[in-house]
């Protein structure tokens, strides 16, 4: 393992690290500025395929871009070195030579064009068109907010470079941001980096499982979370999220994590932009929630469509493209010349699938489940019930109903039962009134039965003076007796 030394820009501090890291950015042990690791071999005045390397540019993802003159062709062009961590992995020199073939294909006066790409001593390069002007991360970066209408006419030009691009090679971009916007000299937006892109019509097995292609401050949610069908409307979520950047001076999302500003992305309402700069027109707000819908299918649904709207905006009118409805909330929709003050504010709660990030946000895995809206109600408009709603409501009523009537099925059944009893409570059988069937006498019914008999007889026994009456006569009306109460 070999290592490099150089030397931080900022506070000149002595560095060192593993040249395999070269186009790296590492923060400075004393200052902590970010700062690329040198490309070895790689200087000022040095010739890379016929190209004199006269000044760099600066670092992106996939190596270092220097401003180079072709003796050739006797013009200049930034040429884009590929960093050495790349060149043994075929996966990305793939990628690297399919950005040549991609930009190659590009005439449009809104996109910088590659026109050639090689190796030499195992350097991988590409050449584009130099545009002599400021990118536009650099002029926020600066503090500057770019005027609603500058910003609107630049995001116009990009769309048409973007529609070309589609129309033609079915090419998604994938990685707009205000640093691959170039404003030139005479202003014209030049789009950058359309090497990173996606074409529909190749093998789209570059990127790696569990790895995405993009900027996190700018992604749409099904880029973020691995969408193998990405097509044009993500790149129209990523450029709406870029003029946010333009109007307003910050991103839509920030966090400290990536994973966190992706979880944002995906679960967290768009912060209303004239929040942030009350300069913005209410049109101009509404373009910005309608671009950056969460839903890839409430964004506008072709290039001409986002076209109409930002010109639209531009006219002083609202976009055609109706507001995205949180579900289960309600939205306020503007008739006339009624305008719209705030947005619906939804939150989505996160499903089971959840991954914690390092500063406790919930990045979301696979689709949202479980969603709950939090509501922010605007002034003027009237609201209207969204489907999900009344959906609910008329569940709710019907669940209500039943309950009623099981409640008054069950009284009925009570109330009947309890008539029933008192009814048969008035006529009693002969057994609940303590009688015995006449040929079923009991064994107390003999016993009292004896005992009157006994009681007549000694009723009936005469005195010491009277006659004795015969015994067969007495015995045979005692018998009589006897079965005329045995029968009752």
């Amino acid at each position: 393992m070999s290592t490099i030394t150089f030397e931080c820009p900022g506070c000149h501090t002595k560095l060192l690290a593993d040249s395999s890291l070269c186009g790296s950015l590492i923060n400075c042990k004393d200052c902590g500025n970010s700062v690329v690791i040198p490309i070895p071999g790689i200087h000022e005045g040095m010739e890379v395929g016929g190209f004199l390397l006269k000044s760099k540019l600066g670092t992106g993802g996939m190596g270092e871009v220097w401003l180079a003159y072709h003796a050739a062709m006797d013009r200049h062009v930034a040429l884009k070195i590929l960093s050495p961590k790349f060149t043994s992995n075929k996966m990305f020199l793939d990628r690297f030579m399919k950005e040549a073939k991609n930009s190659g294909k590009l005439f449009h006066p809104n996109i910088v064009t590659a026109f050639h790409s090689g190796v030499e001593n195992g350097i991988y390069y590409l050449a584009i068109s130099y545009v002599d002007g400021k990118n536009l991360r650099e002029r926020i970066d600066a503090g500057e907010i770019i005027n609603e209408r500058e910003a609107l006419l630049i995001t116009k030009s990009l769309i048409e470079a973007l529609d070309y691009a589609w129309g033609e090679y079915k090419i998604v971009h994938r990685d707009i941001k205000p640093a691959n916007i170039i404003i030139d000299k005479k202003g014209s937006a030049k789009l950058l980096d359309l090497g990173i892109s996606k074409s529909l019509d190749e093998d789209s097995g570059l990127t790696m499982t569990g790895t995405f292609v993009g900027t996190p401050f700018y992604m749409s949610p099904e880029q973020a979370l691995g969408d193998k069908n990405i097509d044009f409307r993500a790149d129209i979520y990523s450029l709406g999220a870029t003029l946010y950047h333009m109007v307003t001076g910050t991103v839509p999302f920030d966090a400290s994590t990536a994973m966190a500003i992706i979880s944002r992305h995906l679960k967290d309402p768009l912060p209303p932009a004239n929040e942030r700069n009350p300069a913005l027109s209410k049109q101009c707000c509404t373009l910005l929630e309608v671009m950056m819908a969460k839903k890839r299918e409430e964004r506008p649904q072709s290039w001409h469509e986002a076209k109409e709207d930002v010109e639209l905006v531009l006219k002083g009118q609202y976009p055609k493209t109706a507001v995205p409805k949180p579900e289960g909330g309600q939205v306020f929709i503007a008739s006339g010349s009624e305008e719209i003050d705030k947005p619906t504010m939804m939150a989505v709660a996160p499903s089971q699938n959840t991954v914690i990030g390092p500063d406790g946000d919930k990045a979301v895995q696979g689709e949202l489940k479980g969603k709950s809206s939090v509501e922010t109600p605007l002034e003027p408009g009237q609201p209207v019930k969204s489907r999900t709603s009344l959906k609910l409501v008329a569940v709710l009523v019907i669940f209500i109903m039943m309950m009623f009537a099981v409640v008054a099925v069950t009284a009925i059944i009570l109330v009947k039962k309890y008539y029933s009893s008192k009814k048969g409570s008035r006529s009693p059988t002969t057994e609940q009134m303590g009688y015995r069937a006449p040929d079923e006498p009991t064994e107390k019914d003999l016993q009292e039965f004896l005992a009157q008999e006994a009681k007549k007889k000694q009723e009936q026994t005469p005195s010491s003076g009277d006659k004795k009456a015969p015994q067969d006569s007495g015995k045979k009306e005692s018998d009589k007796k006897k079965n005329t109460n045995l029968r009752w």
